[in-house]
């Protein structure tokens, strides 16, 4: 028994002291970052230990998203910072890389082929791999390149790798030494940046048709429930259908087929401009900015 007892002192005290050295280490640091993320983003952190790494669930607008970490495969002490983001909008699979990344963090390119493209200045650094390269030239508008390259500059430019799946946008990237916070969150800020800019990309490419008689409010019904749009009106960001505020909430976005559009704001008032008012003049009503 006394052998037992002085055994379960010693696993105890090499238990304490591993826990002691992994708080003081890089590991400790990574936390240390992560919870700055979940403070910054208002997420739910995970905190790393020695069998696991430290990861963030954070919500962005409607979507939900994760920032992970684990070493990189076959490298010294490498680390690899993930985020993934939810998305609705594409439904085939692409990968874009910068041309020097490693295999280790390529993801399976199994069914996808190059992708050509005239951008000079993109195609220096990118790989562009698709199922569909026509979707995905339409979808790599200047708004989308220029996010990719922030992203790759942040904090430093290193190897990366951005998936495109039917339900998810992650983003791989090789991440220096440092483990501040306030580099992790201008990643995630620029990441979700970069899912912001494809999900307008991809609702530019959705047209609707609109009717050659005007709509007025009052004869309107909402597209959920059947009834007249009296009081309590929200339209859809994308395709300016109204709804009822509870009918939107209730379905979680737009009634529309096809539309798939999931941010609404209250209908505008428009403003009765006068005839012959210089538009450029102080005197002109100015336009708000939508919110």
């Amino acid at each position: 028994m006394e052998c037992v007892f002085v055994g379960l002192v010693i696993v105890g005290s090499f238990v304490a002291l591993a826990v002691a050295l992994f708080s003081s280490s890089s590991g400790g640091q990574w936390n240390e970052a992560f919870k700055q993320v979940a403070r910054r983003f208002h997420g739910t952190l995970h905190p790393g230990g020695w069998f696991y790494t430290p990861s963030v669930w954070l919500q962005h607008g409607e979507a939900q998203a994760r920032l992970t970490l684990f070493p990189l495969r076959g490298s010294r002490g490498e680390k690899c910072v993930q985020l993934a983001i939810q998305q609705r909008e594409i439904d085939s699979r692409s990968e874009i890389y910068y041309y020097q990344t490693r295999e280790a963090l390529l993801p399976i390119r199994r069914g996808l082929l190059p992708v050509e493209y005239d951008w000079e200045d993109f195609r220096h650094r990118w790989q562009v791999l698709a199922e569909d390269g026509d979707a995905l030239r339409r979808l790599l508008s200047d708004g989308v390149r220029l996010a990719i390259e922030m992203v790759w500059r942040q904090p430093i430019p290193t190897e990366i790798t951005i998936t495109i799946t039917p339900g998810w946008l992650v983003v791989r990237k090789i991440w220096p030494s440092t483990s501040r916070g306030v580099d992790l969150e201008a990643f995630v800020e620029r990441g979700c940046a970069l899912a912001d800019q494809l999900n307008l990309a991809a609702a530019a490419g959705i047209e609707f048709v609109a009717g050659e008689e005007p709509q007025l409010m009052e004869d309107a019904r909402c597209g959920v429930c059947g009834d007249s749009l009296a009081s309590e009106i929200v339209v859809c960001r994308r395709c300016n259908t109204p709804h009822h505020r509870e009918c939107w909430q209730f379905g979680g976005g737009c009634a529309t087929y096809g539309c798939g559009g999931r941010e609404c704001a209250a209908p505008g008032v428009a403003t009765l401009i006068e005839p012959g008012l210089d538009l450029a003049s102080d005197a002109a009503p100015r336009l708000s900015k939508p919110r």
